[in-house]
C-alpha cells in the first residue's frame, strides 16, 4: 500500500486526497489507498466488502447501497390484505368494532386496532354474496344492512330478518351504492352514490322526501366514497381508495384528511409491537 500526504489545506479539514476516488481514513494526515482492491473508474470492491468512509455514513456493502432510498429502519410490509389495497365496504357496531369487507371475506378490528384473521362471509352471514358494495350497522337495533346492485339484506346477528333479499329500488334507493352510513343525530341510514346522498326512513327501505341531495351538504367529502363511519368523538370518517376525510358531525365540515392505513391506528394496519404504521 502507498501512503500519500494531502496538501496542507485538506489536512486542516481532516480530509484525504488519494489518486483513487475511494479510500480508508486512518488519521487526518494520512490516507490509505488500496488500488488492487478497486476496479478502475468504478469505486466498487472487486471481491468481498470493504468498509468505505463517506461523509456522515459508513457503508460496508456498496452493492446494497441505494443513494435514492431514505436511510433508517424500513417499515414492515405485512398486515391484512385490505391495508395494501382497499376494501369493498366498511361499517362499525355499537362497541366500535369495525367490519371490513373485501371479496368473499371480512375482518373484524377491535377498538384498540387488533385485527382478526380473514373470515368467509358465508360463515357469519349465510346467503350474502361476495363483493358487497355498501354496509351499515344500525346503532339502535344492532342489525346489519348490506347492499349490492339493486338488492338489500338485513341480518340480526347471523340470522336474516327478511326471508330473501329485498329489491331496494322499489323504495327509491340507488342501484350500486358507493357506501352506507348510520347517522346518529338522525338515527337514519344514509346511502351515498356518486355526487348524491339518500336518507332512508327509520327502519325502512324508503327514501325520505326531498332526497337525494348533493354532496355539497357534506363539506369537503369527495364523490364515489367507499365507506363512512361514525366515531365516538363526534366525527364521521369517509374513505375513498387509500384516503380518508374526517368531518365534524355537527357542522358537517371536513376538518382533516390523509392516508388511512398510515394514520388511523384503529384501522388495524399498524404494527402491534412497534407502535408504528406498516407503510
Amino acid at each position: 500500500m502507498n501512503i500519500e500526504e494531502g496538501n496542507p489545506e485538506e489536512e486542516m479539514m481532516g480530509m484525504c486526497n488519494c489518486r483513487r476516488e475511494l479510500a480508508l481514513h486512518t488519521c487526518p494526515n494520512q490516507c490509505v489507498c488500496s488500488p488492487s482492491s478497486l476496479l478502475p473508474h468504478e469505486g466498487k470492491p472487486q471481491g468481498g466488502s470493504v468498509a468505505i468512509q463517506l461523509p456522515g455514513k459508513l457503508f460496508t456493502d456498496f452493492e446494497a447501497w441505494d443513494p435514492h432510498r431514505p436511510q433508517g429502519r424500513r417499515p414492515e410490509i405485512q398486515g391484512p390484505k385490505y391495508c395494501h389495497s382497499s376494501f369493498d365496504a366498511i361499517t362499525v357496531d355499537g362497541q366500535q368494532r369495525l367490519y371490513i369487507f373485501q371479496g368473499s371475506h371480512f375482518w373484524e378490528v377491535a377498538a384498540d386496532g387488533n385485527v382478526s384473521e380473514p373470515r368467509p362471509l358465508q360463515e357469519r352471514w349465510a346467503g350474502l354474496p361476495p363483493h358487497i358494495e355498501a354496509a351499515a350497522v344500525s346503532l339502535d337495533s344492532g342489525d346489519f344492512y348490506f347492499f349490492k346492485g339493486s338488492r338489500c339484506w338485513r341480518f340480526r346477528g347471523p340470522k336474516p330478518v327478511w326471508g330473501s333479499p329485498q329489491l331496494c329500488r322499489a323504495g327509491g334507493l340507488p342501484r350500486h351504492p358507493d357506501a352506507a352510513l348510520f347517522f346518529p343525530p338522525l338515527s337514519r341510514l344514509i346511502l351515498f352514490k356518486g355526487a348524491h346522498y339518500y336518507v332512508l326512513a327509520r327502519d325502512g327501505l324508503q327514501v325520505e322526501p326531498y332526497y337525494p341531495r348533493g354532496l355539497q351538504d357534506w363539506g369537503g367529502v369527495p364523490e364515489e366514497v367507499s365507506g363512512a363511519l361514525p366515531r365516538l368523538d363526534g366525527s364521521i370518517v369517509f374513505f375513498r381508495d387509500d384516503r380518508y376525510w374526517r368531518l365534524d358531525q355537527a357542522r358537517l365540515q371536513a376538518t382533516a384528511s390523509g392516508r388511512w392505513a398510515a394514520e388511523l391506528p384503529w384501522m388495524g394496519c399498524w404494527h402491534a409491537n412497534s407502535g408504528g404504521s406498516l407503510f
